[in-house]
């Protein structure tokens, strides 16, 4: 038989065939052996390590070869995320000293604060309802006085009798100047409410400007009667656009004419709304005249609180939460 020639003896350098690592790698399969042995001694390698070119153990860690019983362990996918190590504390949702926190989602109904010149008519109702329940003792006292004011006007008429238009109409102004008064007193209420401070039945009365109060009034009152002179429409045109002028004189202190057109000059800018309101208003007063009158002592806070409202968000003043 033919022997086998013996493998070609390595350099002098030590160094062997740069194809020795190809021609003695393992296969898998090739050293496979059902009945372990325990490694030599002083080899200090275990049994199926064999040392590379580095001198390191080859077919080490994931996704080698392994050999023996235990179960192949898978190699890692590629793609898996790698994870970050940081300072102690950190991690998902960390952010560095001094940096703004990253925003948070927010969920739920976002009520939008919004500016002045908008005005809700069913929240200025409400606000009117709200506030008279939460201070109705001066409120109901307040509009008890003028029942009482009207109910002296028909006193006074039937005790005197007057025969002549002259001693009439002083009854007639007399008595609306004690309304218009109670009117602007009720304003002043109103402006107290929404300041949020419901006032005692002495602080409606608390306002310095009486002149300017009758005047303007008188001025308001003129103008809506000759409207209805000439025509129903041109009446209640007058009235709305009025409506706010006893607010400008007891609020901010202004004169006959300026409240006036302070006054027009707001119900233009706002005509739609405003009108929303006053149609509001005259409803809430005729079911107050249903109830045999007694309905205002209700229904009169509930629409100058409302009105006042209107008043403050138009221009853009205080107005506290009901």
């Amino acid at each position: 038989m033919t022997e086998t020639p013996p493998p070609a003896p390595k350099s002098a350098g030590g160094a062997g065939d740069p194809n020795d690592d190809q021609r003695f790698a393992a296969r898998p399969g090739q050293h496979e052996n059902p009945a372990p042995q325990p490694p030599g001694p002083g080899t200090g390698q275990a049994r199926h390590e064999m040392a590379g070119s580095a001198g390191y153990p080859q077919f080490e860690g994931p996704g080698a070869a392994q050999y023996g019983s235990e179960p192949l362990e898978p190699p890692p996918p590629v793609d898996a995320p790698h994870p970050s190590y940081g300072p102690p504390g950190t991690g998902p949702g960390w952010t560095p000293p001094g940096a703004a926190p990253p925003p948070q989602p927010v969920y739920g109904y976002q009520q939008v604060p919004t500016g002045p010149g908008t005005l809700d008519v069913g929240r200025a109702l409400s606000f009117g309802w709200a506030r008279l329940r939460s201070n109705p003792g001066p409120w109901i006292g307040v509009t008890a006085v003028g029942v009482v004011i009207y109910l002296a006007f028909v006193l006074v008429v039937q005790l005197t009798e007057p025969t002549t238009m002259l001693p009439l109409l002083l009854i007639f102004l007399a008595i609306m100047a004690g309304v218009w008064l109670l009117q602007a007193a009720m304003v002043r209420g109103a402006l107290y409410e929404t300041d949020g401070t419901p006032p005692p039945f002495g602080a409606y009365f608390r306002f310095l400007n009486a002149g300017n109060v009758l005047l303007t009034a008188l001025l308001a009152f003129l103008l809506t009667f000759l409207g209805s002179a000439i025509c129903l429409i041109p009446g209640l045109i007058a009235g709305v656009l009025c409506m706010f002028s006893l607010h400008f004189v007891v609020d901010q202190d202004q004169g006959p004419f300026e409240a006036l057109k302070s006054s027009v000059t707001l119900v233009i800018a706002n005509a739609w709304q405003v009108l929303l309101l006053a149609l509001a208003v005259l409803v809430v007063t005729f079911l107050g005249l249903l109830l045999c009158g007694l309905g205002l002592l209700i229904a009169g806070p509930v629409a100058i609180i409302a009105v006042t409202y209107a008043y403050r968000t138009l221009t853009g003043g205080t107005v506290s939460a009901p």
